[in-house]
C-alpha cells in the first residue's frame, strides 16, 4: 500500500510539474524611450511564433503570461520608435527594454494600394508623410498650411490672407490646363469633397464682369478647411501617378490620404489642449506721404486739394491699412479628447471649439468638430472600425480681391491718398471717400459676408478574416463612406453705404444655399502569402462612388427699407446649378517581397468607369508596376542601407462637368414665354480622361550609423488627351467644343536629407531639408496657341504655346524689336528648398521652419493700381512705372516672386510629473510651448502683399496674380496641454 502511495504521490508531482510547464512562466518588464528614459505607453510586446500579445501601460510596464520555457524572441514595437528583436533567456522572468526613436519614420506603415501597406523602407516610391506631431506645432485654421514647407514637390498658395480656406495645393507642378488642379482627398476612407462653392460676391464686386469672367475671384474657400487638424494621426501624400495609379481616373493631381486618431487600450486618458494667441498684419503695401500742400497740388492739379487737406504747410497722414487691417483679437482653441478600452473594444472621441478672428473688422474662422473614432473586435477574425465626425465651421471673409465697382477693400485704399481721413466720424456715421467710390472702413464695418458650413463624415469598415494559418491569411473587407455637408452664404450691403446708390438700386442681399454628398462604397480582398525569405501580398476590388452638388443663388437689390431679407428687394434675380458624377472602378495589385525584403517587386491595375466620360460605360485603363533593391551593411558601417527604386504608372484626371454636359440657360425671349437655351459649348463625342503617365527614379540611403538618412527622386510626367478647346462653325450651333487632344511633359527633381546631428541621453538636435525643382512644356498643341486667365497681354497673361512652358507669362513690351508678345516670366519658381530644425535638451523643445522658394513671378496689379493712382509709396518711381506700363511695357508689374519665410518657431517645456503631482494630483502629464507662425520674411524682392497669393483660385495654370487681396497675418499662441 505504502508503495502504491508512492507512486501515486510521484504521478501527481508529475502532472503538477508538467502543467507548470505547459502553463509556461510571467515576464514582466518596462519599454522606456532612450532619449528621455520615460516610460512609453502602448507599446506592443509580442513573443515571435506564438500568439501571445500585450501592451504596455501609462508607466510603461508589461506583464506577458504563460511563456514558453525555453529561450524565445521578443518582438517589441510602438508608434514612433524603431522595432527592437531581443533574445529572451531561457529563466529570465523580467525584460527591460529602450527604443530609439523613429525619427525618419522607416517603421511606418505606407498605404500602397487601397487597402494594402507596407514599412516605408520596402516602398518603390518616394511618398511624403506627416505626423500629429508635424501638424500640432502651431495652430493653422486650414489643414493644407501645415504642409507648407514639410512635402518637397508640393507648391501651396492662396487666394486670400483670410482665415478659414481658400488654399491651393499643386504636387509636382502643373498636370492639367482646363481639368481639375486640386489633390483627390481621402480621410478614413471616405472620398471627402474639397469643392469651393462661390459665395456670389461677385455681384457686389462686379470682379468677374471685366475681361477674366471668373467666380473664382471671390475669395473661395475649399471644404478641406472644415477638416480639424487637431483630430488628424497621420497624413500620407502619393504626389505621383507611379504612386497613386491605384486610384485611377481622379488621382492626377495626387492623392491626399488622411487617418485620424483612434483609440488606445488601457485605462482610460483624457487630453485637454488650451490655446491663446492672436494674429497680425504681416506685412503692408504702404502708401505716398504728402509732405506739403505743394505737392499735393503737383499730384492732383487744378483741384484746390492742398489748401482744403493740409494746414499750416504741412500734410496729415492717416495709416489706412492699420485702421483697416490693424485689429489683434484674442483667437481662442480648446480641444478635448478621450481615449481607452481594451483588446476587443477601443474609442477615441473628441471636441474642439476654435474661434480665430481676422485682422480685418468683422472677418475670422470658427471651428466646431465633435468625433467618436470606435473599433470593435467582434472575434479574432471579425473586426469593425466605425468613424463619425459632426463639423460646423462659420467664416467672415469681407470684400476684397479684384473689384469693378468700388467696393473691395484695397482696391480702394490703392486709389485714397494717405492726406484723407476716413475714420468713423463721433456720431456714428462714416464720412465719404471723395476719391474712390466707397469708404472701405464704412465697408468693413457694416457688409456682412458670411458662410454657415454644417458637414458630417462617416465610414465603416467592416473585415473579415477567414483563413490565417502560420503561412497565408485571407482578409475580406468593405468600406462605406460618407461625406454630407450644407453651406449657406449670405451678403448684405445695406443702402446707405457709399457706393450702393450708383446702379440706382440701393441695398444688396445676396443668399446662397448648397448641399454636397459624396458617397463610396468599397469591396476588398487581400491574400498574403510568407514563404521562405519572401511574402506574396494580392489585392483586388471593386469601388463605387457618387457625388451631387446643389447651388442656389438669389441675388436682391433695391431692399425696402433697408431689410436684409432676399424677399425685401424689388429686382430679384435666382440661379440654380445642379450636378451628379457617378464612377466605378476596379483595381487588382501584387506585391512581391523577395529575398528577405531586399527586393520588392509591384504590378497593379485600374479600370475606371465615370459619367463624365462621352461613353459612361467605357472603360480607362490605369496600370502601375515598381520595384526596388536594397543593399545592406553592417550597424557601424558608413553606409548602413541604401536602396534603389524604379516606378511607373498612368492616372487619369476627369473633363469638368460643365465640359461633358451642356448647361441649360433660361431665357424670357421665346415669345415673351420662358424656356430654356442651351450654352455655346458643348463636349465632343469621346470626351475622356487626361492620361497622366509617370516615370520615377531615385533611391533612398541610411549613412553614418543610420545617424543621416537620404532620399531623392527624378521624374517625368507625361499627360496627354489634355482638355482643349476649339472653334466650330456656326452651323453646329455651338460655338466651342471640348475635346482631347494635345501633350505636356514636366520633369523634376526632389531630395530631402534628414541627419541626426546629436544625440546622447537628454539631448537630440535633428535636422531637416528638402528640395524641389521642376519645369513643364507644352509638347503638342493641336489648337493655335492661346490665353489663359489673366487680364491680357497689357497686364501679363498665361500663354500656352507649343515648345514652352505652360505655366510661361507673356505681355506687350515695346523694348523689343517689334510690339508683339515677349515672354516676361514664368509662375513656376525655379526651386523651393526648406530647412527644418527641432532640438531637444532634457524637457525642453525648440524647433525652427525656414521656407525657401527661389524665382518664379506674380503679376502685382496691386502694385499697378497704387500707381495708377498716384499713390505708391516711392512717389515718382511708382510714376515712371506707369508711364512706362502705359506706352507698352507689361514687364515692369511682373515681379519675381523669390522669398524666405521663417514659418515656424516654438519652444516647449513639458513639466516634470513631480511637480504636477504637487499641484494637481489628477494630471499625469503637462506641457506648455509658445509658437509663431510666419513669424518673417526676407530676401524677397517683392513689393505686394505676399508672392504666395493666387487671387483666382485652384486653377491649373492662372494661379500667380496680386489683386488687391486680404493681406496675410503672422500668429502668436501660447498651448498648455494636460493629459489625466
Amino acid at each position: 500500500m505504502a508503495a502504491k502511495q508512492g507512486v501515486l504521490v510521484a504521478a501527481l508531482l508529475g502532472l503538477l510539474a508538467g502543467t507548470a510547464a505547459a502553463q509556461g512562466r510571467s515576464v514582466s518588464g518596462t519599454v522606456r524611450d532612450s532619449l528621455t528614459g520615460v516610460g512609453i505607453e502602448g507599446a506592443r510586446v509580442a513573443v515571435q511564433g506564438t500568439p501571445l500579445l500585450t501592451a504596455t501601460d501609462q508607466a510603461g510596464q508589461f506583464t506577458l503570461a504563460g511563456v514558453p520555457a525555453g529561450a524565445a524572441m521578443v518582438l517589441v514595437r510602438a508608434v514612433g520608435y524603431r522595432r527592437r528583436e531581443i533574445a529572451l533567456g531561457a529563466d529570465a522572468t523580467t525584460l527591460d527594454v529602450t527604443l530609439t526613436r523613429d525619427v525618419f519614420k522607416l517603421e511606418e506603415v505606407v498605404i500602397t494600394g487601397q487597402v494594402t501597406g507596407v514599412a516605408r523602407r520596402n516602398l518603390p516610391n518616394a511618398v511624403a508623410s506627416l505626423g500629429s506631431e508635424d501638424i500640432s506645432i502651431h495652430p493653422t485654421v486650414s489643414l493644407e498650411h501645415q504642409l507648407q514647407g514639410k512635402v518637397a514637390g508640393a507648391d501651396i498658395q492662396t487666394n486670400s490672407g483670410a482665415p478659414g480656406g481658400g488654399v491651393q495645393v499643386r504636387l509636382r507642378g502643373v498636370t492639367s490646363i482646363n481639368a481639375t488642379a486640386e489633390p483627390l482627398f481621402i480621410v478614413d476612407g471616405v472620398i471627402m469633397s474639397d469643392v469651393a462653392i462661390a459665395s456670389n460676391a461677385n455681384a457686389i464686386t462686379g470682379a468677374a464682369g471685366g475681361s477674366n469672367p471668373s467666380l473664382t475671384q471671390d475669395a473661395l474657400v475649399n471644404r478641406i478647411a472644415d477638416l480639424n487638424p487637431a483630430e488628424i494621426e497621420s497624413i500620407e501624400i502619393l504626389k505621383g501617378s507611379s504612386a497613386a495609379a491605384i486610384y485611377g481616373g481622379r488621382a492626377a493631381n495626387g492623392v491626399v490620404i488622411i487617418r485620424t486618431k483612434r483609440g488606445l487600450p488601457g485605462t482610460t486618458r483624457i487630453e485637454l489642449t488650451q490655446r491663446f494667441g492672436y494674429s497680425s498684419l504681416m506685412r503692408k503695401i504702404g502708401s505716398r506721404r504728402f509732405a506739403t500742400a505743394a505737392e499735393v497740388d503737383a499730384a492732383y492739379p487744378n483741384t484746390g486739394y492742398g489748401a482744403l487737406y493740409c494746414s499750416g504747410g504741412t500734410c496729415p497722414f492717416f495709416d489706412h491699412e492699420e485702421e483697416l487691417a490693424g485689429q489683434r483679437k484674442l483667437s481662442i482653441e480648446t480641444i478635448a479628447s478621450i481615449t481607452g478600452g481594451s483588446d476587443n473594444t477601443r474609442y477615441y472621441a473628441s471636441g474642439t471649439l476654435q474661434n480665430e478672428p481676422g485682422i480685418i473688422h468683422n472677418t475670422g474662422f470658427d471651428r466646431e468638430s465633435i468625433r467618436l473614432n470606435l473599433d470593435q473586435h467582434f472575434s479574432s477574425k471579425l473586426n469593425m472600425q466605425l468613424t463619425t465626425n459632426v463639423l460646423h465651421t462659420r467664416a467672415k471673409r469681407g470684400i476684397t480681391n479684384n473689384d469693378n465697382n468700388g467696393v473691395s477693400f484695397y482696391y480702394i485704399l490703392t486709389g485714397t491718398p494717405s492726406f484723407v481721413d476716413l475714420r468713423q466720424n463721433p456720431d456714428g456715421t462714416w464720412p465719404d471717400n471723395p476719391f474712390q467710390a466707397s469708404n472701405p472702413l464704412a465697408t468693413a464695418n457694416r457688409v456682412d459676408n458670411k458662410e454657415d458650413v454644417w458637414r458630417f463624415l462617416a465610414s465603416n469598415r467592416m473585415q473579415w478574416t477567414p483563413l490565417t494559418t502560420e503561412r497565408s491569411s485571407l482578409i475580406l473587407s468593405a468600406v462605406g463612406g460618407m461625406d454630407y455637408f450644407i453651406q449657406k452664404n449670405t451678403i448684405f450691403s445695406p443702402p446707405d453705404l457709399q457706393y450702393e446708390p450708383l446702379d440706382g438700386l440701393v441695398g444688396t442681399s445676396l443668399l446662397n444655399n448648397s448641399d454636397n454628398l459624396n458617397l463610396n462604397l468599397d469591396g476588398n480582398a487581400v491574400h498574403t502569402f510568407r514563404g521562405g525569405g519572401f511574402t506574396a501580398t494580392s489585392s483586388a476590388g471593386v469601388q463605387y462612388s457618387r457625388r451631387s452638388l446643389d447651388i442656389n443663388r438669389i441675388t436682391s437689390r433695391n431692399l425696402i427699407a433697408g431689410q436684409s431679407n432676399v424677399s425685401a428687394g424689388t429686382a430679384v434675380t435666382v440661379a440654380e446649378n445642379r450636378s451628379q458624377i457617378k464612377n466605378l472602378g476596379f483595381f487588382a495589385q501584387e506585391e512581391l517581397l523577395l529575398l528577405n525584403d531586399r527586393l520588392g517587386l509591384t504590378a497593379g491595375i485600374r479600370a475606371d468607369q465615370s459619367s463624365l466620360d462621352a461613353d459612361p460605360s467605357h472603360l480607362s485603363w490605369f496600370p502601375k508596376v515598381a520595384a526596388f533593391y536594397r543593399i545592406e551593411g553592417g550597424p557601424n558601417a558608413t553606409v548602413n542601407e541604401f536602396k534603389l527604386r524604379a516606378a511607373f504608372g498612368q492616372t487619369g484626371n476627369e473633363p469638368l462637368y460643365g465640359q461633358r454636359f451642356t448647361p441649360l440657360n433660361s431665357t424670357q425671349n421665346l415669345g415673351g414665354l420662358p424656356g430654356l437655351v442651351t450654352l455655346g459649348t458643348v463636349g465632343a463625342s469621346d470626351l475622356r480622361p487626361e492620361r497622366n503617365q509617370e516615370i520615377e527614379l531615385g533611391f533612398d540611403g541610411q549613412f553614418l550609423r543610420s545617424r543621416l538618412n537620404v532620399e531623392a527622386s527624378v521624374y517625368q510626367k507625361n499627360v496627354k488627351d489634355l482638355l482643349l478647346t476649339r472653334n466650330l462653325p456656326p452651323s453646329s450651333g455651338f460655338a466651342q467644343e471640348i475635346f482631347n487632344g494635345g501633350k505636356l511633359r514636366v520633369r523634376g527633381v526632389e531630395a530631402s536629407a534628414a541627419w541626426i546631428a546629436l544625440q546622447q541621453r537628454g539631448v537630440q538636435l535633428y535636422l531637416r531639408s528638402t528640395f524641389a525643382k521642376n519645369f513643364s512644356r507644352i509638347t503638342e498643341l493641336p489648337v493655335p496657341t492661346f490665353q489663359t486667365g489673366g487680364f491680357g497681354s497689357a497686364l501679363g497673361a498665361f500663354q500656352i504655346e507649343q515648345g514652352k512652358s505652360a505655366t510661361q507669362i507673356v505681355g506687350t513690351d515695346t523694348l523689343a524689336s517689334t510690339m508683339t508678345d515677349v515672354v516676361l516670366g514664368d509662375a513656376n519658381p525655379d526651386f523651393r528648398m526648406s530647412f527644418t530644425g527641432d532640438l531637444t535638451y532634457k524637457r525642453f523643445t525648440v524647433h525652427a521652419l525656414v521656407d525657401w522658394q527661389q524665382g518664379g513671378n506674380v503679376v502685382n496689379l496691386t502694385r499697378l493700381l497704387q500707381d495708377a493712382f498716384g499713390n505708391a509709396p516711392d512717389g515718382d518711381a511708382g510714376n515712371a512705372r506707369i508711364g512706362a506700363w502705359a506706352v507698352g511695357q507689361a514687364s515692369v508689374y511682373i515681379e519675381p516672386a523669390t522669398f524666405a519665410k521663417v514659418r515656424e518657431v516654438a519652444v516647449g517645456w513639458e513639466v516634470p510629473p513631480s511637480v504636477m503631482r504637487s499641484l494637481w494630483g489628477g494630471v499625469r502629464s503637462a506641457s506648455i510651448s509658445l509658437s509663431a507662425r510666419n513669424l518673417f520674411w526676407f530676401a524677397t524682392p517683392y513689393h505686394g502683399f505676399d508672392p504666395e497669393v493666387s487671387n483666382f483660385g485652384n486653377q491649373p495654370i492662372a494661379r500667380n496674380i496680386d489683386v488687391t487681396p486680404y493681406p496675410p497675418s503672422r500668429s502668436f499662441f501660447l498651448t498648455i496641454n494636460l493629459g489625466m
